[in-house]
């Protein structure tokens, strides 16, 4: 049976040289992007018969890669066996739209329901149009680097090296000072980054920079993925005017002149839904974007075709609508009520840019179309406000975890507990699933509720009360 063991930087050596040669476009499929982003998703390895594939926790569980070596067909039944034997979903992630069709026909892998966030899409550029900017749709680039040449003289961009130490430093300490306002996410970002440059050579990476009056003013790091060149970390000193196109090309060109050929793509990763990024990338013309899927087999969330409108005691629970994102930006934000639901928003490292409406709702809606989740909002009537929701979700083929919430101000009125028995009755009778539900084990109302909701405590530890539904 498969052993995944945990990621470590040796770890992450030893399966370079099936990375190197995935065929997948998405970023996260590379040296780099696992060296920044493993942390708190656990990450692990498996190597069988030549073929390697990896699991990432997303939510409360694990996904895997799609496999990378010599014997796919055969991983895979690996793979089945090991999550029938560990009562786990199957679920996979960074999936593409060439290997999304790839699943979509193989018989073991049914039915198979998926989604993704544009969001986290990466942008795919043609290579030989980054080398030379040619054309009328480069105009823009082309004027900003020629304005950078005028300013400051032809630039000098070439790959870091030991003596570059201090100078690097250096131009870090001037970059968070232009980036006063940074978020958790590009503070963690800029850290990792400079972690990654102690280690590119030994990842098999390349890290240039530009250096403007012999002080570096850019730094690029990127690796060679099959035939294609991701750039993982494109940063520069904005007072240099024109400079963001003119490391770019430059570090593309410095790249084809050193492994001796042109490559056919370059993946600049996503946005993470920030507007003016967006807007940045858009502007060098990309050749397209790759999305990657999450995807469910055999969800029991697929077992009904919509999620029904159902009937409890001075309850009743629907499906999401479009009048609800309101409501549930205020559910989702509420520090304090979210305390025992184990959610602050301010740690949400998803999360990148504005908060506004749509942004848990479409979180919602995307993992109930990947099968990783069914939401309900809970009402006084069809036609009331939320003033709640209840949500199955971490389920296996054979049972799901049922949990829910309410605003403050229709707690303690009976409302949670007729919510959750009629959502539990539902997973039982109409998903034939066993439900399972916990809480926090200082949430002495919780636990009432779901004891008095026909469930029993099966265990606990340190954190959680567990318990199954009895009736």
């Amino acid at each position: 049976m498969l052993e995944f063991k945990p990621y470590s930087f040796a770890a992450l050596k030893s399966v370079l040289p099936y990375i190197k040669n995935s065929n997948s476009l998405c970023s996260e499929i590379s040296a780099g992007s696992l060296y920044m982003w493993n942390g708190g998703y656990d990450v692990r390895f498996a190597v069988w018969n030549d073929t390697f594939i990896m699991s990432e926790n997303i939510g409360e569980q694990p996904a895997f890669t799609w496999p990378i070596g010599k014997d796919i067909s055969g991983m895979i039944d690996e793979l089945i066996e090991y999550v029938s034997a560990n009562n786990i979903a199957l679920r996979f992630c960074e999936i593409d739209d060439k290997t999304l069709d790839i699943i979509k026909n193989d018989k073991r892998l049914k039915p198979a329901t998926f989604a993704y966030e544009e969001r986290w899409s990466d942008y795919i550029y043609s290579f030989s149009e980054a080398l030379t900017f040619k054309g009328n749709k480069y105009k823009g680039q082309r004027n900003h680097i020629n304005k950078y040449k005028r300013l400051y003289g032809d630039p000098v961009i070439r790959f870091v090296n030991d003596g570059d130490v201090k100078d690097i430093e250096l131009f870090f300490s001037e970059y968070e000072k232009e980036h006063p306002g940074a978020n958790s996410l590009e503070i963690a970002e800029l850290e990792q980054t400079k972690k990654l440059l102690g280690v590119s050579d030994e990842l098999g990476l390349y890290a240039a920079c530009l250096k403007n009056n012999g002080k570096i003013a850019a730094v690029s790091i990127g690796e060679v993925v099959a035939d294609t060149l991701l750039i993982h970390v494109e940063k520069a000193l904005r007072r240099y005017e024109g400079i963001y196109p003119t490391m770019y090309t430059g570090f593309v060109n410095l790249i084809a002149g050193h492994i001796g050929r042109p490559l056919a793509l370059i993946n600049r990763e996503d946005d993470s839904g920030d507007e003016g990024l967006r807007i940045s990338k858009m502007q060098y013309h990309p050749a397209g974007r790759v999305n990657k899927h999450l995807v469910h087999i055999d969800s029991p969330a697929a077992r009904i075709s919509a999620i029904p409108v159902l009937k409890g005691e001075g309850i009743t629970l629907t499906p999401f609508y479009p009048g609800d994102k309101k409501a549930y930006l205020k559910l989702n934000t509420d520090i304090e009520n979210n305390r025992f639901w184990g959610y602050d928003y301010r740690d949400d490292q998803e999360i990148f840019g504005t908060i506004d409406e749509n942004t848990f709702y479409d979180g919602a809606l995307t993992d109930m179309k990947a099968g990783d989740s069914l939401n309900f909002a809970v009402r006084l009537s069809e036609e009331d406000e939320m003033i709640g929701e209840v949500i199955l979700w971490n389920f296996t083929p054979c049972s799901a975890e049922l949990g829910c919430r309410l605003m403050p101000k229709y707690q303690g009125r009976g409302y949670g507990k007729a919510a959750f028995k009629t959502a539990a009755r539902f997973a039982k009778t109409e998903l034939k699933v066993k439900v399972r539900a916990k809480c926090f084990v200082e949430n002495t109302a919780s636990y009432k509720m779901i004891i008095s909701s026909g469930f029993k405590q099966t265990e606990r530890d340190e954190k959680f009360f567990y318990f199954n539904l009895t009736e």
